[in-house]
């Protein structure tokens, strides 16, 4: 009898671990990527400062759980205090991207828009492969369409055009295409060429009227002189010329001052590759 309890207390054992299994597997591959929240739902949104409304946080929430559905893209929003001034603070995203996993795949392909509202900074670090699609200059046009919106103070919107522009950039990805500058504006292209070549005649034709009704003003009746002596003086024309001699030469140069304070390339964290670009606003 006794051996009988025994064998029917291992069969239960067996049977409640083959229930949990599937539970501990699943709540494991849950926590791969972004946290969750106090619901128990994904969040990609991580806001130390309480700047966004439960509204905002949802829609930008969303707006990041489709891109990673649709392209297997892990992207994050880390809203901070001030970090300080120890590192760059592209190193703090990307140690802020390995500490909480942030990263699909086996290439960890992922982003982190870190924005200091404090000292009025805006970055954005790439990881994995897309750090080599989304270029510098892509980079720093993601950054001054977001200030924008920044200096306005509207974060949200700064924050959706940066979303907006890596879900633009990521679908050129996925049709094999590069990512140019006009794939990342909100106007079509048509409409961009209207708009400049109007702005282009604007232009051109305020100063040139301008010239013309100035010329017109200045116009008087000249009479045509067929002898060249009514051009001369009585004195007549005497040339002189004079020869100017510098016995030293002095060249000074002068850096160009660059037009933005952008922190753009490459560098490392914990021995990863990291692609980024920073900026105050």
């Amino acid at each position: 009898m006794k051996k009988m309890n025994l064998i029917l207390s291992g069969s239960l054992l067996v049977m409640s671990l083959g229930v949990l299994s599937p539970a501990v597997v699943y709540a494991g591959a849950e926590t791969e990527t972004a946290q969750e929240d106090e619901n128990g739902e994904m969040s990609w949104v991580f806001d130390d400062c309480g700047i966004l409304s439960d509204d905002e946080i949802t829609e930008l929430n969303d707006e990041l759980a489709t891109i990673y559905d649709t392209y297997g893209y892990d992207a994050v929003l880390w809203i901070s205090q001030d970090v300080g001034e120890d590192e760059d603070y592209r190193q703090y995203a990307a140690e802020f991207m390995q500490a909480n996993e942030i990263g699909y795949g086996d290439t960890h392909e992922g982003m982190c828009i870190f924005h200091q509202p404090g000292v009025r900074n805006i970055t954005i670090v790439f990881r994995g492969d897309t750090q080599n699609e989304f270029s510098t200059r892509i980079q720093d046009e993601m950054l001054d369409k977001c200030k924008t919106y920044l200096k306005d103070d509207d974060p949200f919107g700064g924050y959706q055009s940066l979303i907006h522009d890596l879900e633009a950039g990521l679908d050129r990805i996925s049709e094999g295409e590069n990512i140019r500058l006009m794939d990342l504006s909100d106007e079509a292209v048509g409409g961009r060429f209207v708009k400049d070549l109007l702005m282009a005649f604007v232009i051109m034709i305020i100063p040139t009227g301008v010239l013309t009704w100035y010329q017109v003003r200045k116009m008087k009746t000249r009479v045509q002189q067929p002898d060249a002596s009514e051009y001369t003086t009585d004195s007549g024309l005497e040339l002189s010329e004079k020869h100017d001699i510098f016995l030293y030469e002095t060249v000074s140069q002068t850096a160009k001052v660059k037009n933005d304070n952008n922190d753009s390339g490459s560098f490392s964290s914990g021995g990863e590759s990291f692609s980024g670009s920073s900026s105050n606003y």
